[in-house]
Formats: C-alpha cells, structure tokens, sequence
C-alpha cells in the first residue's frame, strides 16, 4: 500500500485573504433548500453579487439588521404567511423594506452594502 505524501503536508504562515466590506452589485438570486442531517429545515435566498475586489461571483445568504434596536445578523429565510407572502417581520422582509423592493427579483442590478457576521463573512447591510 503506497502512503499518500498529502499526509505529511505542514500548516502553512500564509493567511487567507478575506474580502472587506463594500458595496456588491446583485447580479441574481435563487431560493435553496436547507438540510442538516438529512432533514429538511427551510429555503434560503441566496444573493449572487459582484464584489469589487473579487474576479468570481460571490453567494449571500445573511443579513445585518436592527430588531428591537439592536443589530443582528439572520439568514435570508424565505418564510411566507398565509397569503402566501414574504413573511412581514422576517429578516428576508425587513431587507426587501430597507432597499425600498417588494420582491426579491427587484434586488437584481441593485447595489447593497455589505458587512461582516460574528465568523467574518459577508453578509449584506440592511440598517
């Protein structure tokens, strides 16, 4: 049996490079299923952006936003009510308000601020 080399690899000094917290081109949008363990959980909105200091599109699925006047960060849950609309007090809902959209195809070719969750990933600004 032959050893794999990769095995013997050693922690590197060279850090990531993590992107800044700018303003993002929404060039779309798709709703995915979430699962943890095989189950089922809810649909996301996941955002696909353009950030300026990166060639590849990046994907969104968190936001930042004020609740009960404080910020907090949620996912972009697609939650609907019983008219089968966006739930009014989700975060999805509170970013549409912000960004003065009723729908989520109506964020495409818009320009959304970004800033960074508690794990120092993007997530888009709605306060």
């Amino acid at each position: 049996m032959e050893e794999d080399n990769r095995l013997q690899t050693e922690i590197g000094n060279i850090e990531s490079e993590t992107l800044k917290p700018k303003a993002v081109l929404i060039i779309g949008s798709r709703i995915q299923e979430v699962s943890k363990d095989n189950k089922r959980i809810g649909e996301k909105v996941v955002l696909i952006c353009k950030h300026p200091d990166k060639e590849e599109h990046l994907e969104v699925s968190k936001v930042k936003f004020l609740k009960n006047d404080k910020v907090t960060t949620s996912g972009l849950w697609f939650n609907l009510d019983d008219n089968k609309e966006i739930l009014k007090i989700s975060a999805l809902a509170k970013t549409l308000n912000f960004n003065n959209v009723t729908n989520i195809g109506s964020l495409v070719g818009k320009t959304l601020e970004t800033d960074l969750d508690a794990n120092g990933y993007l997530c888009i600004k709605a306060y």
